[in-house]
């Protein structure tokens, strides 16, 4: 599924903090970066050529946008033994969608069974530990890789090609190293869930329309915020 695609189209959930800061050159793999700068992004390497795209604190004008999705519990109606997936990612304004979008999903991170004891706010914030995951090779969320991490990525975020990591992963890993709770309340009243996770990646993504053409993602680092 053409997950970026559908969310533009559906404008399912779009998130922007103030004004944002896109940069497509090598900053983020600059010494003098300081992921504490912005307030989302991601970077990295893709086949050796470096992007970022990301919001500054600072910045003046909104070229990328931070989008999520998930939480849906539609599965669970047909299965108990589906889970519930969670998407966080980097979209560029929808005046400018050519550019490239970039986002990570993390698959059946709650199962459907566990409804039945507690509720997805309850525990959403404890779902992100610090440490190693897996690169998920699926993300269907009755049979994909639970408790890994799944990629998905554009060239051209409105036309494609679309990419995702459902193929072979060897070699490739997911570690976050910062995870804080991000909530919103009302009067002391829990009204959204949501943590801000800080971390580092690499990972082969596969052309959903030919597997043989793939594309590597190195020296990978995000700062997202998936959220119910």
């Amino acid at each position: 599924m053409k997950l970026f695609k559908n969310l533009a189209l559906t404008l399912l959930v779009l998130v922007s903090f103030n004004c944002s800061d896109s940069d497509s050159s090598d900053d983020g793999n600059d010494p003098g970066f300081d992921a504490s700068d912005y307030v989302y992004f991601m970077s990295g390497k893709v086949d050796g050529v470096p992007f970022f795209f990301g919001q500054l604190e600072a910045a003046t004008t909104l070229d990328y946008n931070l989008i999520h999705s998930g939480a849906s519990t539609v599965a669970c109606a047909f299965s108990d033994a589906a889970g519930i997936n969670y998407f966080s990612g980097v979209y560029p304004n929808f005046d400018n969608d050519t550019e490239p979008s970039l986002g990570m999903e993390f698959v059946r991170f709650m199962l459907c069974t566990e409804l039945a004891d507690t509720s997805q706010s309850e525990v959403f914030n404890d779902r992100f530990p610090i440490g190693s995951y897996q690169v998920a090779t699926s993300n269907d969320d009755n049979t994909g890789t639970t408790g890994a991490i799944a990629f998905q990525y554009a060239p051209n975020a409105s036309e494609g090609p679309f990419y995702n990591t459902n193929g072979d992963q060897t070699g490739n890993t997911v570690t976050i190293t910062s995870t804080t709770p991000a909530n919103s309340y009302i009067l002391e009243v829990l009204v959204g869930s949501a943590q801000i996770v800080e971390g580092t990646f690499s990972a082969t993504l596969y052309n959903e329309e030919d597997a043989s053409d793939t594309v590597q993602i190195t020296d990978g680092q995000f700062k997202l915020r998936p959220r119910l």
